[in-house]
């Protein structure tokens, strides 16, 4: 039987590629910070027909990861899946966010896939196992836009670090790939801060942000599709949605172009369709 591992898998796109591994057969290993919603997501997995066990995780924490790795590997096996998903949003420029706002970024959302990654990869390469591991990153990794750069800056570094894994281990049989997701109806925006400002402001601009996320999101289950496609023919990277394509693309033909673009862009994708969405619909909700 398959053993997936899947973080962040309390929600969202973790929850859409544990179920969807699920629905195979897989032992799924559901990890989340969040007790409740990991519990919930094994229960899932299990409804669907795999069997989900529940590991509590937190990412930036590299101890536990090690601790966790071993837990997996000791009462499982060495897996033959690794997603890496789990990761946080924090907005604001270069000036508003503080230092621990970019530390807690980059142990989250880029030293935790790619810690995770090593952790697994190590356990493969030991066991002469031909794994496979998947990096969600994001079209955020294209795109240096002056609204979240310790974000893209983190989801960078991730898809970087991804592409020097897959071609170190490339000739012992291990895949390595990342996922760049464009927008997504999750909680990443309704669960994220914005650097700079108060609580209450705060707080309004990640209702707007969720707003907009499940008006024009995509499912996450389009990710979790984009997953299987990148470990069944194992793909170096694969954007979903056409911004993400044309963020990929555009990045690599014409990077001035690129920053020029997202230089114009003074709020988020997400806050422009909520806009949008309330001239269309009269604010009608």
């Amino acid at each position: 039987m398959t053993v997936t591992v899947v973080t962040g898998a309390g929600s969202g796109i973790g929850r859409a590629t544990a179920l969807r591994f699920a629905k195979r057969g897989a032992t799924v290993i559901v990890a989340d910070i969040d007790e409740h919603g990991g519990k919930e997501t094994a229960g899932l997995v299990r409804a669907a027909g795999g069997q989900g066990e529940y590991y509590p995780l937190d990412v930036a924490d590299a101890a536990d990861l090690a601790v966790f790795a071993a837990q997996v590997s000791q009462t499982h096996g060495v897996p033959d899946v690794v997603v890496n998903n789990a990761g946080i949003l924090i907005s604001g420029g270069f000036l508003e966010q503080t230092g621990d706002d970019w530390r807690r970024m980059i142990a989250v959302n880029m030293m935790g896939p790619l810690l995770g990654s090593r952790l697994f990869v190590q356990q493969m390469a030991e066991a002469g196992k031909r794994g496979a591991i998947v990096n969600i990153c994001s079209v955020g990794a294209f795109l240096p836009t002056p609204l979240a750069p310790s974000y893209v800056t983190a989801k960078a570094g991730a898809w970087l670090g991804t592409q020097a894994l897959r071609a170190e281990f490339a000739g012992r049989g291990i895949r390595v790939s990342a996922v760049c997701p464009g927008l997504i109806d999750t909680h990443l925006s309704a669960n994220g801060t914005r650097a700079g400002t108060d609580e209450q402001h705060g707080a309004e601009w990640a209702a707007k942000l969720a707003r907009g996320q499940r008006i024009f999101g995509r499912s996450p289950d389009r990710v979790a599709a984009a997953v299987e496609r990148a470990v069944r023919w194992n793909l170096a990277t694969v954007p979903v949605g056409l911004e993400a394509w044309a963020g990929w693309y555009l990045a690599r033909l014409s990077p001035g172009l690129m920053r020029g673009i997202v230089g114009l862009a003074r709020m988020p994708l997400a806050e422009r369709a909520v806009q949008l969405s309330d001239r269309v619909l009269g604010g009608r909700r």
